[in-house]
Formats: C-alpha cells, structure tokens, sequence
C-alpha cells in the first residue's frame, strides 16, 4: 500500500508535530487579535463617516454665517485627514497582523506536507471502469483518447515508469502528445508491489523481466487489435529497455518506439548509479533486500510476495540530488509564507506525488540493478528473456525510433539515454531523431518549455510515421 517516505522518520515526523503547535497558537492569537483591530478600526471608521454626512446636513442649518462651501471645504479636510489616520492604523497595526498570521500559516502548510496523511495519487483526467482497457496483475491499461473522429489509426500508448512513485509522472507527456494530433492515446499504469497477487489463475506470478514483457506483450496485441495496427510506443524512464526487448521479440507490434531519460545503454557514459552498481556487484543487491526487504502481509492483493520497500528508493533519489530538494524546499517555505500561492501550489503537488511511496517486486528490482545497471546485457547482446538471446542489434529495422536525453540528468545520464541509437544500424537514419535538451531528470516528463521545443518535434517524427484513417465517403 502507498505510504510517505516520512515514515521512515518517525522521530523527526514527531519533532514536526511538536513544531506546529507553537506555530498553531501564535497564528491562532494574530488571526484573532487581526479580527479584534480590524472590527474596531471599522467600527470607528463607520461612526466617523457617518458623523460626517451628519455634519454636512446639519452645519449649514446651525450656522448660517457659514457659507455651504466654506463648511464643505472644512468637512473634506477633516475626512481626508481622518482618512488618512485610519490608512496609517491600517499600515501600521493591521498589516503587521495580517503579516504576521500569514507567515505562521505558510510555515504551518509547510509542516503539514510532511507530517500529515498524503492525498491518493491518481490521474487527473477523469476516467472510468470503462476505460480500463486491460487490468493486468502489475498493470492497467487507461484509455484517454480525444473524444473526436481521429486522423490516425495507431494509438500512442505512453509506459509510465516504476520508480517508486504513482505512474501520474507521464500524463503531462501524455497530454501533450495527444493535444499535438496523437489522439488515440492509452496510458499504462503501473501497480504498487503490495497489490500484485503472487498466484494469477492459480499459477506463481513472476514480476521479473520475463513475466513484465509477457504484460507488455499482451498490452501491445490489445492495442493492435482495436484498430488493427500496431501502437506507437512511448517509454517514460525505467521501461525503455524493457519495451526494446518486447519489440526485438514481436517487431510486428510496435509502429513507432521512443524513450525518454531510459538507461538504455548505461556503458555509455559514467553515472553515480551505473558507478556505485558495478563497484557494489551484483550481489549487493541482495544485501540491500535482505536489509530493506518485506513480504506482503495477508490483507493486502500481494500477500506473500517479497518486496523491496520503496520509501528506501525514494530516500536515495532525495540524497542523490539533496542540493536541489533544498533549495526547492527553501523556495516552497518563502511562496507559502509570501502567499505565492499559484507558484507554492505547484511545488506542494510535486512533493505531494515525490513523498507519495510505491514499493518493487523484488525480482523486478533484481533484474533491473543486476541486468540493466550492472550488466549493461542489452546492448552487450547476452540478455536471455524466455530461453532467448537478444542484444541491441536485433532491433528491428522496420520500427523508427527516438531517444530523449538531459543535460543534466543525474539519473539517466544523456549518452546513457541516447547511447544506443547509434547502435542501432538496421533502422535507415532518416528514421532516428535523437534528442537533448538542457534539463535535469524530472524536466523531461514535466517542464513545459522541454514539451514546446522537443515533443512537439518527437510528436511530427510519430505523426509522419503513422497510418492514416481511410475515411469512408
């Protein structure tokens, strides 16, 4: 089941709490002592305005000697006087005030994103039991399809990564890709290890790289099979190798592939983790599993699978780039205090989805670290998937294909994200776009000046690589 990495804190998530109720209180008094001043001033504002319209009623008719202007003029001295007394209380006291409980409850927002329970992660196009195409042991296929006559018949199928986090991190993608024309357009959602029954038709379920392609595969013959030709394929991150080695197996069911921030070749270039696997070893990983690994317990889908806790992987995404978690946190604290809130609102919703945590099947965090981060056997040519040897090389020259790197990615480093296309000597040049832009891992997925310059052109390279609908007279 989904839970914060926070829990991991249970000592700090305390230290917290007893933070906020200081915090509560002082808000608390100058919320109240702001409404106090506040009623006051407008009380003696309302009686001296209206002791002014009195005055201009009745002044003439008690003097006559004063001329109407001359007792006008008077009166508009003394309002812009009093006037401006009451815009000096105001500045002076009830700003202050204001102020003051602003602050108290920007810090108190700020406490709560940590320390209070994380809103459910879902999609935030709406959808139905209806438009789940597929719901697979480890996946579920979402349809989000334009509700319009379409001008291609190939879906766009976009494969969220497993990385600790709700697969939402593509719909921005998604989105994009189909506002462009890609319009059959199908999301694959992947599932929290807790909520993967171990036994399927009373068979033992493998979660490891076998047993993801089978799903992919099967994801991949739906999608054809709705409009008889094969889907273009979009890999968000982790699934890039694997969707590579479904379409090295079935070339038939991919119209068009690409990835973006994959670690593809991760021989390619140096990385902190392509560096730290292969000075750990392969059997690192079963020290960490052995150290941070559960089984699931018996009221969750997944009982008795062995999973690797994913608030452990999202612990190592925040230290891998803690410079930058800080100075967003700083950012965050100075917007809720501020009353930012437009620009606080969009940073609360990142972390809301960065501290929201899934855990791994254990086989598939094995099988990643050992045959993608350790082995590189991809692009080495010795990954065996069903008793098969495939490698780079068997990629097949009829699906075009596109690679999307940052400059500054810690996590898929440019030439690892990019590497292999180069590779890749089969398919013609004039059908390779291999692009990258200048941005850290998360702005591949969700900056929007990376969505305007480069998927606009990865969407052209799709939609000039698609069948068009015949349409009938």
């Amino acid at each position: 089941m989904s839970t914060s990495v926070m829990t991991l804190f249970p000592f700090m998530l305390n230290g917290m709490e007893a933070m906020k109720i200081p915090i509560e209180i002082a808000a608390d008094m100058a919320l109240k002592d702001f409404h106090a001043a506040f009623a006051g001033a407008d009380m003696m504002k309302n009686l001296h305005d209206t002791h002014v319209k009195m005055s201009r009623h009745f002044l003439p008719l008690m003097d006559p000697v004063i001329e109407k202007e001359t007792s006008e003029s008077l009166l508009d001295i003394y309002q812009e006087g009093s006037d401006a007394l009451f815009s000096i209380y105001r500045e002076n006291l009830l700003r202050p005030l204001a102020r003051f409980y602003e602050e108290r409850a920007g810090e108190l927002e700020f406490l709560k994103l940590f320390t209070d329970e994380l809103p459910p992660q879902d999609w935030t196009v709406e959808y139905d039991q209806s438009k789940i195409l597929l719901d697979l042991p480890s996946f579920r296929l979402i349809e989000i399809s334009a509700d319009i006559r379409h001008a291609i018949e190939n879906y766009t199928v976009i494969f969220a990564p497993r990385a600790g986090h709700h697969s939402n991190i593509a719909e921005r993608v998604a989105l994009f890709l189909r506002g462009q024309g890609l319009t059959r357009m199908a999301i694959v959602e992947q599932k929290c290890a807790e909520d993967i029954p171990l036994y399927v038709d009373g068979k033992r379920h493998h979660e490891n790289f076998e047993g993801q392609i089978r799903q992919y595969t099967e994801i991949l013959e739906h999608l054809k099979g709705k409009t008889g030709f094969p889907p273009h394929l979009v890999a968000i991150c982790q699934p890039g190798p694997l969707l590579m080695m479904t379409l090295i197996l079935r070339p038939d069911l991919g119209k068009t592939f690409g990835s973006a921030g994959a670690p593809m070749d991760t021989e390619a270039e140096q990385g902190f983790l392509t560096d730290f696997a292969r000075s750990m070893g392969e059997n690192y990983i079963e020290r960490l599993i052995a150290l941070f690994g559960q089984t699931v317990c018996d009221d969750r889908p997944g009982r008795g699978r062995e999973i690797f806790d994913g608030r452990f992987h999202v612990l190592g995404f925040y230290l891998l780039s803690m410079d930058q978690h800080v100075k967003n946190f700083k950012h965050l604290l100075d917007d809720l205090k501020s009353g930012n809130s437009e620009s606080a609102e969009k940073q609360k919703a990142f972390y809301e989805w960065y501290n929201y945590v899934q855990s791994f099947p254990r086989s598939f965090i094995e099988d990643t670290y050992k045959k993608i981060f350790v082995g590189n056997e991809l692009i080495r040519g010795d990954l065996v998937i069903d008793g098969k040897t495939v490698g780079i090389k068997d990629y097949p020259g009829s699906v075009p294909l596109w690679a999307l790197g940052g400059s500054n990615d810690n996590i898929a480093p440019p030439l690892q994200a990019t590497g292999h296309m180069k590779l890749i000597e089969a398919v013609p040049d004039e059908d390779k776009l291999t692009l990258i832009c200048n941005g850290g891992h998360m702005a591949l997925f969700r900056s929007q000046n990376v969505l305007n310059e480069y998927y606009t052109k990865i969407a052209r390279f799709i939609l000039d690589r698609s069948d068009l609908e015949v349409l009938s007279m």
